[in-house]
């Protein structure tokens, strides 16, 4: 086999990182199908490298420039808004991008050995079975899945609806892995495509399947979001008659609330801080019974990051984030580190609230109660977190509240919005997006979506939003579990096959 000469090979790193920035750098490039092209390549291109005797090292190195060239806004980001001198923030953005990286690495490496001893088949079973074990049960400092670039197109966003995001992760990886086994292993050209060519055909018959998926009555409701561009974490008096302000503006000019027709009113996370909105406050109701509004609220209580709800007639509705995210609001570990640790970085963890069947706030209509299931920043980030948050409140509707203050200008607000964007066609309901400084938006059940605005902008957004839930399979709490017995059961059996048989 002949070797590429070694100055080479440090060079078709680079270019191949390069692949795996464009599959989530740049949404919307190439009128969406970048993201999913670069998505499908990768694997392929990567694997089929490391099992053609390219050494483990540049995999590895490979992964982890992607993940560096990714990261690039981070240093700045955690020196100008964590305080952190410019030099430990480039040694966090190393260390993060080294754990992420080490992760991939070992689901290549481990999809290498099972071809060298059970063949193509059990080599693309098992490389999907370890990216899908990977995505579900390793810690990740920030949540992010492989399978979040196929959400650039509507219709292979759809495909989220029958395998979730995750489960669109392993398609991929697994097609790569048969594609560089069969390549590999001496066989045609045509068969290698086989894989790639069945995950393009699953997009395809799974993009029409969604319009025979069973569905609920229509719903409707008129949606106003503020956006505040409010600096990130500063608190002020006068922050909720800022918000009220733009907020009557903008319904002012839309003419709203109307007869017969819910309106929705949502601001984003950290809308108002300095204040404890777990206690009773009757004026709340009443700011929001004037206005013939549902107000959902990013706000705080105590050691609890809050949304809070208040409907004309409706007791209110107080929701805390079941997820801090690690590092940036809690210290991972067990809760008798935390308190060892907390006071010694000056630091105070995020107490974790409890996701039970109160979890939706309910908007009044002549349709019936029309229930919202917030997810508060990065919860949106976690596809089993968003599953049983819908299912246990029976959901018609996600919001997500972000502050995504703390990304300055950089791509990360864009990088976020990939990454939700699939919850809706994976749980066949819309999610509306609303941030503190941009970008705003809606992502629709069908894997349509719309970003406003630009980071670091003020904005006031409206939309008459029309839409009946879908019931996909992706709502099932059985579809990870089957997808790992299925995959299991195929690498087992395949590899079984392949093995030489005694004459």
């Amino acid at each position: 086999m002949l070797k590429a000469p070694p100055l080479l090979r440090p060079l078709s790193a680079l270019i191949l990182s390069g692949v795996f920035v464009l599959a989530f750098r740049f949404p919307g490039a190439l009128g969406g199908g970048l993201e999913p092209i670069m998505a499908l390549l990768f694997p392929l291109l990567l694997l089929d490298g490391l099992y053609k005797g390219r050494h483990a090292a540049w995999t590895w190195l490979t992964l982890l420039a992607g993940l560096l060239l990714l990261y690039l806004w981070v240093p700045q980001t955690l020196a100008s808004k964590g305080g952190l001198p410019f030099g430990l923030a480039l040694l966090g953005t190393v260390l993060l991008s080294l754990w992420e990286a080490t992760g991939l690495w070992l689901v290549a490496v481990g999809s290498r050995a099972a071809f060298r001893r059970l063949g193509p088949g059990a080599a693309a079973c098992f490389a999907a079975l370890l990216l899908l074990g990977w995505e579900t049960w390793g810690f990740h400092v920030y949540p992010w899945t492989w399978g979040a670039a196929f959400g650039a197109l509507p219709w292979t966003a759809r495909g989220a609806a029958f395998l979730g995001a995750s489960g669109l992760s392993a398609l991929v990886w697994g097609a790569g892995a048969w594609a560089a086994a069969t390549l590999t292993a001496g066989g045609s050209l045509r068969r290698a495509l086989a894989g790639p060519g069945l995950a393009v055909a699953f997009f395809a018959l799974a993009g029409g399947a969604w319009y025979l998926l069973p569905r609920d009555p229509a719903r409707t409701v008129d949606v106003a979001m503020i956006q505040p561009n409010f600096p990130p974490g500063q608190r002020w008096l006068g922050m909720e008659a800022e918000m009220w302000r733009r907020s009557d503006a903008l319904l002012k000019a839309q003419g709203w609330p109307r007869a017969g027709r819910p309106t929705l009113l949502l601001w984003p996370e950290s809308a108002i801080l300095g204040r404890d909105d777990r206690r009773p406050d009757p004026r709340l109701e009443r700011e929001a019974a004037s206005r013939g509004v549902a107000w959902l609220f990013g706000t705080e209580g105590g050691p609890y990051n809050l949304v809070r709800g208040e409907a004309p007639g409706r007791p209110p509705f107080i929701f805390a984030k079941t997820e801090p995210m690690a590092f940036g609001e809690r210290t991972p570990g067990p809760e008798a580190f935390r308190r060892w640790l907390d006071p010694r970085l000056g630091f105070i963890s995020q107490e974790a609230g409890p996701l039970t069947q109160d979890c939706v706030f309910e908007v009044p209509s002549p349709q019936g109660g029309l229930r919202v299931h917030p997810l508060i920043c990065s919860e949106a980030l976690m596809p089993e977190r968003a599953r049983r948050g819908l299912a246990l409140g029976r959901a018609d509707l996600l919001s997500n509240h972000t502050n995504d203050g703390w990304f300055d200008r950089s791509i990360a607000t864009d990088l976020h919005a990939a990454q939700i964007r699939l919850r809706a066609p994976e749980l066949g309901v819309p999610l509306l997006r609303a941030t503190l400084s941009g970008k705003s938006g809606l992502f629709r059940e069908d894997g349509r979506f719309e970003l406003w605005g630009e980071p670091l902008s003020e904005g006031a957004y409206a939309r008459e939003l029309q839409w009946r839930p879908v019931h996909t399979p992706a709502r099932s709490p059985w579809l990870a579990p089957v997808l790992m017995v299925g995959l299991t059961l195929g690498t087992l059996l395949l590899g079984w096959r392949a093995q030489p048989r005694k004459a």
